[in-house]
């Protein structure tokens, strides 16, 4: 079967200005960055989903895809080619989701090209001091790869039930137009790092590979500190395990592509090359999927 590629990649990182953006905005800005670099154009994607968790105004319904697939323009005449857009949302894990049921899709032969989104932003006038996600967006556009080495590999989620309340986020409505209230316990690393030796493990074996053969780890920058004990729970020498937490904040389901984009820019991945990339969120959930170059 055909691997599935990173046809192009865009982000939206949080920003230090004076005028905040909102989820929406992110999010376009990221599709059009990712757009701008790809050799499709809008009226290709056929399938578009929205991973982000906190978005403008608390919305709900209708989905935030839809409004993002209007943001870019793809597909939103009545005539004409149609659109796929909806919201998949499992936390800090929900690209990793979005992508694996994007590549399904593209496998099976029923579109083309897709594209997963996400973005985070807290509308909230006053925000609760417990949210911590600065404001951002990203965009990856899949594709079924011309090489069949290259692309995705396999993916593993692991998650524990009896840890879900170690990680929640709601909004409450005793605030008018609500208010966004976030609880993260102290326990909550150790249950990723468990949840993260869990993932690498199955999803290594599902792809046949062993830990000298990934040249590159790229996790969601939870902290700094967390980052510093990832890589001995997992496995993999400090060197291999990208960390731009010195400057990157963790920015929830767009942060392990934010991290990816940091470090491909710094240091692209030649042919042959292999990568890990780990996403961390509430349920508690670790998403582990393997790309090769």
């Amino acid at each position: 079967m055909r691997r599935c590629r990173i046809e192009s990649l865009g982000v939206s990182p949080p920003r230090q200005t004076l005028f905040r953006w909102g989820s929406v905005k992110h999010a376009v800005v990221a599709g059009k960055r990712c757009l701008g670099k790809s050799i499709y154009n809008p009226t290709d994607v056929r399938v578009l989903i929205n991973a982000g968790v906190h978005r403008d105004g608390h919305t709900c319904e209708p989905a935030i895809a839809a409004y993002v697939q209007r943001g870019l323009g793809i597909n939103v005449e009545f005539q004409g080619r149609r659109t796929l857009a909806f919201d998949l949302v499992n936390g800090g894990a929900g690209m990793l989701n979005g992508l694996q049921v994007l590549a399904s899709l593209l496998q099976a032969g029923q579109v083309q090209a897709g594209m997963v989104v996400s973005s985070e932003a807290n509308s909230d006038r006053d925000p609760d001091p417990g949210y911590p996600y600065p404001a951002s967006g990203a965009a990856v556009l899949l594709d079924l790869s011309p090489r069949s080495e290259v692309g995705f590999g396999s993916f593993a989620f692991d998650t524990r039930d009896e840890k879900s309340d170690l990680f929640t986020s709601i909004v409450s409505l005793k605030m008018k137009r609500g208010k966004l209230l976030m609880q993260r316990k102290a326990e909550l690393e150790d249950a990723y790092l468990v949840g993260a030796a869990a993932a690498v493990e199955e999803v290594l074996a599902k792809d046949g590979l062993t830990r000298e053969e990934i040249d590159l780890v790229v996790p969601a920058q939870i902290s700094a500190g967390f980052l510093s004990r990832l890589p001995a729970a997992v496995g993999f020498p400090k060197e291999r395990v990208a960390d731009f937490t010195a400057d990157l904040p963790d920015t929830h389901s767009t942060s392990v592509l934010l991290a990816l984009q940091r470090a491909l820019a710094a240091q692209p991945l030649n042919a042959g090359k292999k990568a890990l990339l780990l996403a961390f969120g509430s349920g508690v959930t670790v998403g582990a999927a393997t790309y090769h170059y």
